[in-house]
């Protein structure tokens, strides 16, 4: 199903304004025994200004913004996964189709419909689960057009802390958290035939994804990035040329 974007959907820029979360929600203080994901999924605000993360692959730039924070890929600005949080849950919400065309980009049709942890969450093995019903979303080949997919069922969950050595200049040893974003799940939340993982560190954020498919009742690694060494330098913030509202 291919459809036009209500207007006045200028571009993925203008979808960057949306800022229907609370900005208070960024300092939420979470119960003890529970972590605050805020802290583990972002490069620490007084580092992140001036240093970013690198690695086998991609850089990763963090920024961070009331409802939202930014994980951008490129020196340049662009590409970028770009995810929601409030003071209940950290929310997947956008990442680029083409790498190199910002113009594209996949977004959870309802905005928070991909809930991938809570914002307080419990650890363990695992810890907190989340399933996920309603998967949709679309897929912008262009500012304007858009089509409606959907990943079937997705549970999500957050295991560890485990200590992890990833080399680089991190610390050994670094306890981490795993989100296990699963999906394409039969109705019963079985059978998920893909897997994501983002292992996550207090202080540095994402330092390792790694994305998994079903075959023969077993996941097989498919792609894996690390981001294991803190070095200097920012990255350029894109800016819309047209600021306008996303109506949904």
């Amino acid at each position: 199903m291919r459809i036009r974007a209500p207007w006045p959907l200028v571009c993925l820029f203008v979808v960057l304004a949306f800022s229907a979360l609370p900005s208070h929600a960024q300092s939420v203080t979470c119960p003890s025994g529970t972590y605050n994901m805020l802290n583990w999924m972002t490069l620490d605000s007084g580092t992140s200004g001036s240093h970013h993360l690198a690695g086998n692959a991609n850089p990763i730039y963090t920024r961070l913004a009331p409802g939202k924070f930014y994980w951008t890929k490129g020196a340049n600005g662009t590409p970028w996964d770009i995810q929601l949080y409030d003071s209940k849950y950290v929310y997947l919400w956008i990442t680029e189709l083409n790498w190199n065309d910002p113009h594209t980009f996949k977004k959870f049709a309802n905005n928070t419909n991909m809930p991938l942890v809570p914002r307080c969450t419990k650890g363990g093995f695992p810890g907190s689960t989340i399933l996920v019903p309603n998967t949709s979303y679309q897929t912008y080949t262009d500012c304007h057009h858009y089509t409606v997919q959907n990943l079937r069922k997705g549970i999500n969950e957050v295991w560890g802390p485990y200590k992890i050595s990833f080399g680089g200049s991190l610390p050994n040893n670094l306890p981490t958290l795993v989100a296990s974003y699963r999906y394409n799940c039969d109705t019963n939340y079985g059978n998920c035939g893909d897997k994501e993982e983002y292992y996550l560190a207090q202080h540095y954020g994402l330092v390792q994804w790694a994305h998994y498919s079903l075959s023969g009742g077993t996941y097989q690694l498919k792609q894996k990035t690390i981001f294991n060494r803190l070095v200097s330098g920012g990255t350029t913030r894109t800016r819309p040329r047209r600021l306008s509202a996303v109506r949904n």
